[in-house]
């Protein structure tokens, strides 16, 4: 009699868990359709920050070209500056090079014409 209570028993336990089981595969196939839906949304973000990334890119390039053209003007001025820089060296060494009647001549003749061009601008 204990035999048969105790068969009983491990069939009913058998039963309960057959019983759970479909109970829980019916639950795993709604979860799948959700895990689908969180798929497909994550699909689409990944598109939209492609397409961000797209943007960003294009972006880059075009910060690049503009960044080209002002090394492009940096180098210009770089040279400019060179060039003034060997001109107003050669004049100073010039300068330096006159003899003392040279320079009162220089300065006489450069301040005249600027009190002439200032007369002048006052007269009017």
């Amino acid at each position: 009699m204990k035999g048969t209570r105790y068969t009983n028993l491990l069939i009913l336990v058998c039963m309960g868990f057959v019983a759970f089981t479909f109970l829980n595969i019916r639950e795993v196939k709604t979860d799948i359709q959700g895990f689908n839906d969180r798929i497909d949304n994550i699909g689409a973000e990944i598109d939209s920050i492609q397409g961000l990334n797209k943007e960003l890119d294009e972006r880059i390039q075009s910060l690049h070209s503009e960044l080209e053209l002002i090394d492009t003007d940096i180098d210009r001025v770089q040279n400019n500056i060179y060039t003034i820089r060997r001109n107003t060296d050669e004049k100073k060494n010039s300068v330096d090079n006159l003899t003392l009647s040279e320079l009162q001549e220089f300065f006489a003749k450069r301040y005249d014409s600027i009190l002439t061009r200032t007369s002048s601008e006052t007269s009017n």
